[in-house]
């Protein structure tokens, strides 16, 4: 049972500092991408905002 447990904890470790570079999110972008890159986070609400979401 110990094994599980600590298998589980290292792979949630493991999990945890993986980055994520192929996303984009809102709080990234800056007006100089904005008509190039949509945002994976952006709300259907402020997609208008957004020229690439398009």
């Amino acid at each position: 049972m110990t094994r599980i447990l600590t298998a589980t904890f290292v792979l949630t470790l493991l999990a945890a500092c993986v980055e994520d570079d192929n996303f984009v999110y809102e709080s990234d972008i800056s007006e100089a991408n904005i008509n190039t890159e949509c945002p994976v986070d952006v709300s259907e609400a402020d997609r208008a905002n957004y020229p690439a979401c398009q």
